[in-house]
């Protein structure tokens, strides 16, 4: 086994013993505001399927459905995947999809897996990607992969709302990890047009994050859309 692969098991069983222990502070009860203020620069007609990587139990899942969407999830952990249906009140039905199990119910389906097993037949439909918390849930080797996996999954012309945090690394250990400007264009501006919507100041307004350490923090925001195949 090689030391890149034993090194990913190391993080997904950290990741599935943090959701057994209930260590979930990313985990919020209100909608990502993001998501609420940027969601109308992508323009994909109601009806498409929106795909939400390492989605967790997101509530933002329940906004996009209410816009008139399908959503298509990926999750390792089957207690969030479970805490998900439960906690909305819908009774899924279940499958095997290659590597994952699909759980299905009320225009949602959450594939139960490692996300880098995903194939192409398993993002065929989708039309565009909200991702809050994935790129910056990785280390910087599965960033790599992570933005392979999306230019060769990914149908062309796909739309991609992406929040990265940028920080100075040294100051904080990740997860989330720091992801700035430079590495989100390093990542994807070979296979996507790669727009900044928005920078805030996480600094200005709250001691939060002075209290950890940091001198600086900001959340940006991109439009991503792949290139023609």
């Amino acid at each position: 086994m090689s030391s890149s692969r034993s090194s990913d098991d190391g993080i997904n069983r950290a990741w599935l013993t943090r959701w057994q222990e209930h260590n979930i502070g990313w985990h919020h009860q209100e909608f990502n505001e993001h998501l609420l203020n940027h969601w109308s620069s992508i323009s994909v007609p109601r009806g498409s399927t929106l795909f939400v990587p390492l989605c967790g139990k997101s509530r933002d899942m329940l906004w996009l459905h209410e816009q008139g969407y399908n959503i298509l999830g990926v999750e390792l952990s089957p207690l969030a995947v479970s805490a998900f249906f439960e906690e909305n009140q819908l009774t899924p039905s279940r499958s095997q999809k290659g590597a994952f199990e699909s759980w299905q119910a009320g225009g949602f389906e959450i594939l139960c897996g490692d996300i880098f097993k995903l194939e192409r037949s398993h993002l065929a439909h989708v039309a565009a990607v909200y991702d809050r918390a994935s790129l910056v849930a990785l280390n910087p080797e599965q960033r790599k992969q992570y933005a392979a996996l999306l230019q060769s999954s990914l149908p062309a012309n796909t739309q991609v709302l992406l929040v990265a945090m940028d920080y100075p690394q040294a100051e904080m250990a990740g997860p989330p990890y720091s992801v700035p400007g430079k590495e989100v264009s390093k990542l994807f501006a070979n296979y996507f047009s790669v727009s900044q919507l928005d920078s805030l100041d996480l600094m200005r307004d709250s001691d939060r994050y002075r209290d950890k350490g940091l001198s600086s923090l900001r959340e940006n925001i991109y439009k991503l859309q792949k290139n023609a195949d």
